[in-house]
């Protein structure tokens, strides 16, 4: 068993039943550009987000790498924090709560296993997303990615994909990496939160349904939570 939530963009808290991991944390926007003004805010706060054992990096960018709120909880926490070893090196915590990860690794902590995934990002240095496996159900955070051959190649039961293009896929190419890897499960991500991601989720979900997938598409509002 595993419980969703989802904290809008890219970030996520995944509570498994012995551990939970936050995803992309991107709490507060210290971009100061008017095309970047955050259209949908974050549904909770740093002093909210507790009980969290590991924090996913998937690149530096403010919207993913909050670092204030990632520092933050880390220490109040415990947490270890996953990221590739640049980003990790701009975090102000000590060595101990850090564990850098590379593309085709895969590491062990908190009783979950972790293998860095490759993504297609060229606006981030080292771009990457992550493959989270219980043992009982397997989990593909895509990070922020272009549609890529790999696709064919991640077994994954929920895959949690940006649909809205600009520095992503869009959402046709949500749909074809859907039909790619068939997960059991598909959460549309990286859509309306600036005005140069928008996208329909509604108009996903229906392309997914009308394909011959079997794939469920689950729609989810910032501050939703889904169980699996």
């Amino acid at each position: 068993m595993v419980k969703i939530h989802f904290l809008g963009h890219s970030s996520f808290k995944l509570v498994y039943p012995h551990t939970s991991i936050l995803i992309d944390p991107f709490i507060n926007n210290t971009c100061i550009e008017p095309s970047f003004k955050r259209l949908i805010d974050s549904p909770v706060k740093e002093n909210e987000l507790n009980d969290v054992s590991l924090i996913l990096v998937s690149h530096e960018h403010f919207d993913h790498f909050d670092k204030k709120a990632i520092e933050s909880i880390a220490q109040k926490n415990n947490s270890v924090v996953v990221g590739h070893e640049s980003v990790l090196q701009k975090l102000k915590l000590h060595k101990r709560f850090l564990c850098p990860i590379t593309i085709g690794q895969k590491i062990e902590l908190r009783k979950l296993a972790i293998e860095g995934i490759t993504a297609h990002h060229p606006n981030s240095f080292f771009p990457i997303g992550f493959l989270i496996d219980s043992g009982k159900e397997k989990i593909y955070h895509a990070g922020d990615t272009d549609l890529i051959d790999e696709f064919d190649e991640i077994k994954a039961d929920i895959a949690l994909l940006p649909i809205g293009g600009t520095y992503t896929m869009d959402l046709v190419d949500g749909v074809k990496a859907t039909k790619s890897m068939k997960p059991k499960i598909v959460i549309p991500m990286h859509y309306n939160t600036f005005s140069m991601i928008k996208a329909d989720a509604l108009e996903f979900k229906h392309k997914i349904e009308k394909s011959l997938l079997e794939t469920k598409p689950v729609i989810l509002k910032p501050g939703e939570s889904f169980h699996y």
